[in-house]
């Protein structure tokens, strides 16, 4: 979880307090300003989740590359090791 995702989650919860807010006062521009914030707070909380989803690629792919150039270190080893032990 990310800083959007969290000020995503409150601008989304604010805007639910102001709608109700303008429907308990009966106005209508509150009432549209909160559903506004709602919106925005639900595109920012997604920003949020998508920079998180990203970060865990890459942490994936790098995880990856580590093991694939460990197993390809490993396997030149035993291919040294093994010529070795032919050739004597």
């Amino acid at each position: 979880m990310n800083n959007d995702t969290v000020k995503g989650t409150l601008q989304k919860i604010g805007g639910r307090i102001e709608e109700s807010a303008g429907v308990l006062v009966n106005d209508p521009a509150l009432k549209n300003a909160g559903r506004e914030d709602q919106l925005k707070g639900k595109a920012r909380e997604a920003w949020g989740n998508v920079k998180d989803a990203a970060g865990d690629l890459v942490d994936r792919a790098r995880a990856a590359k580590y093991d694939a150039e460990v197993k390809s270190e490993e396997a030149v080893a035993f291919e040294r090791d093994h010529e070795v032990a032919v050739t004597r």
